[in-house]
Parts: structure tokens; C-alpha cells; sequence
């Protein structure tokens, strides 16, 4: 049987946009059966076929961290998973619920490479279940013979930041925990209603405020994070307007790629810059230099943020996202200038 926690508030799509939580696709359970050595079992679909799992997995391993959060969100306990060993927090924080033991995992990679999966750790762990990702490199799927040699394996697509929206609602469909996930859709509603309340309370209205996400990737590069994005899903669900620069990616990525000298395109009513852990030596304000060309300096409209949380496309994090927005719009989060 499960092991099942108060579910914490996390992220899928508005119920306007959300994909039912009934009919086939990838992860829907089609049939049930009986296996005399593991107790009941369901029929789920992947994008490799048909699996039969366990009806009530007790021991899930996930090889995609997105996937930790949509799992332990959904009150299971997770008894592998990626990670980065010898952090702080083992590259788990944003992934997990507040409350979750991130030590108490065994972590099965070197990294979180979607490829970089020790095989013989994983064993060790005794899953039952096995949810792994099927990316356009497709490096799960080569391996997933050693896979399913270890426990029953279902492969989800995930074909970027975006894919956050649908993955809750795949991993419910495998787990059979369409209950849960109706609730964290409302849950998601609930909050984005409330933060735009109180941020046009504030005297905000988002519809007329172009916001502006810069991510900081190194000393030479900026990203320009479109609609697209994960953090730009949560901000177009917020309902405010974007920079006509950040419109649309070049190609097939969901972010635009820039070196400091086009700073001028980060601009915004607000800008949103992301630094994390991948740029440690990232400031911590904004004023010297090109940055002080932009008009949201001169108003003190910048706010630094942790790409840690804002970068990774989860459904713990989003909700990150809505509160980091909503301080800095209410007076809340002081200006990085």
C-alpha cells in the first residue's frame, strides 16, 4: 500500500487548460489482473507499450527529478532517484516537499544526467516500480532491457521545461492517483486566483506590466526565458504581459540566447533575474555596467531569484514561482539594485 501524506501544494495546469484525467495516453490504466507472487496489478500505457505494475507500489524509483516531485506530491515514497551527490541538499530541494527526507534516498546516479544511471545502485534499492523519461535523446530507452530486469519500467515523454504541465497528470495516471491530482489542480487554481488578487490589490495589473526573465547561465551569457518555459507558463498563468523580445525562442529551445552586450532585450517593467548553484559567482545586485542601461534598474523594478527553484520545472516549484512574484510585486521581496 502507498505511503501516503498530506498532499502539499503543488503544480499542474489551470483547470481551463488541463488535460483530462480520464481516457488513454501515456501512463492511463487500461486493465487489471492478478499476480499470484506481487498481489494485484494494473495494465498502464508508456511510450514503450504496455507495462503491467503493481496496483498499490510501495517502493517507486524515478529517474528524472521532475518525476520526484510529481511522485512524492502524490503521497508515495520514493526509495531511489537522481540527484548530485556531495551538495548540500543532494540537488533534491526543489523536487521534494517541505517536509520530505531527501537523505533517506538513495540516489542512483553521479548526476542528473538523464543517462547517468548506475544500474547496480538502482538494484540495490528493490523497487517495485520504475518511472523513468523518454527524451528526445531517447538514452532511457536504450537502457530500459536492465531496467525492467530490476522491476516493472514505464517511460513518460518529456520533451522539455514545459513537459512539467501533462507530467503530474502521467504520473497519477501510473500510480492511479487521479484523486490527488484533481486536488493538486485545484490547489494550482486556487493560488494563481489569490496571488493575482493581491497583486492588483497592490495597484499591479498584469495585463498591462511586461515581465522580464533573465537567467544569468555564466560570465558570458544571458537567456532570455520565453512563454514557453517553465517559468514563463507560470507567469502566463499570472496573466501578465511579456517583452516582445522573449516572444518566441530561435529554433527548438524555450529560451533565447544572448551575451551581456544585448542586455537591452532583458528589459521589462519588471525583471525576474535567475542565478543559482550553475553560476555560483552570479551577483547578487544588479547596477554596474550594462545592467545599469536598463530602465528597470533605474526604477528599482529587479528582482534576484534562485534558479535552483525557477528553473526546475516541477510542481513544487511553481508554486515557488507564485509566491516569489506576488512578494516582489507587494511589497514583499526587496529590489537587487
Amino acid at each position: 500500500m502507498s505511503h501516503a501524506r498530506p498532499l502539499l501544494a503543488f503544480v499542474c495546469l489551470p483547470l481551463a487548460g488541463a488535460l483530462a484525467l480520464t481516457g488513454c495516453g501515456p501512463g492511463s490504466e487500461e486493465t487489471g489482473s492478478e499476480d499470484s507472487a506481487n498481489g494485484r496489478t494494473r495494465t498502464v500505457e508508456g511510450t514503450n507499450g504496455r507495462v503491467e505494475v503493481p496496483a498499490e507500489p510501495e517502493r517507486v524509483a524515478v529517474l528524472w527529478r521532475p518525476t520526484l516531485a510529481a511522485v512524492t506530491g502524490l503521497g508515495h515514497e520514493v526509495v531511489g532517484t537522481m540527484g548530485t551527490p556531495g551538495s548540500a541538499d543532494q540537488g533534491l530541494a526543489p523536487f521534494l516537499p517541505a517536509d520530505a527526507d531527501g537523505g533517506a534516498l538513495t540516489l542512483v546516479t553521479n548526476s542528473p544526467v538523464e543517462d547517468d544511471v548506475n544500474i547496480e545502485e538502482l538494484a540495490t534499492t528493490a523497487p517495485d516500480l520504475i518511472i523513468g523519461v523518454d527524451t528526445p535523446m531517447g538514452t532511457q530507452a536504450q537502457m530500459l532491457d536492465s531496467l525492467e530486469a530490476i522491476a516493472p519500467t514505464v517511460l513518460l515523454e518529456w520533451e522539455g521545461t514545459g513537459s512539467w504541465r501533462g507530467h503530474l497528470e502521467e504520473v497519477a495516471r501510473v500510480l492511479d492517483a487521479r484523486e490527488a491530482a484533481e486536488e493538486a489542480l485545484d490547489t494550482y487554481d486556487t493560488a494563481i486566483e489569490r496571488a493575482r488578487t493581491r497583486i492588483e490589490e497592490a495597484g499591479v495589473d498584469p495585463a498591462r506590466t511586461e515581465v522580464s526573465l533573465v537567467r544569468l547561465q555564466d560570465e558570458s551569457e544571458i537567456r532570455l526565458e520565453t512563454p514557453a518555459s517553465f517559468p514563463g507558463q507560470v507567469v502566463d498563468d499570472l496573466g501578465f504581459a511579456r517583452p516582445e523580445t522573449q516572444s518566441e525562442a530561435e529554433g527548438d529551445t524555450d529560451f533565447i540566447s544572448r551575451s551581456y552586450e544585448n542586455l537591452e532585450q532583458g528589459d521589462g517593467d519588471v525583471v525576474f533575474v535567475m542565478a543559482g548553484s550553475g553560476f555560483a559567482d552570479a551577483p547578487d545586485t544588479f547596477t554596474d555596467g550594462v545592467w545599469s542601461n536598463l530602465d528597470a534598474v533605474r526604477r528599482e523594478q529587479v528582482y534576484r531569484v534562485d534558479h535552483d527553484f525557477w528553473g526546475a520545472a516541477n510542481h513544487h516549484s511553481a508554486h515557488r514561482i507564485v509566491e516569489d512574484v506576488t512578494a516582489a510585486l507587494t511589497g514583499g521581496m526587496d529590489p537587487a539594485v
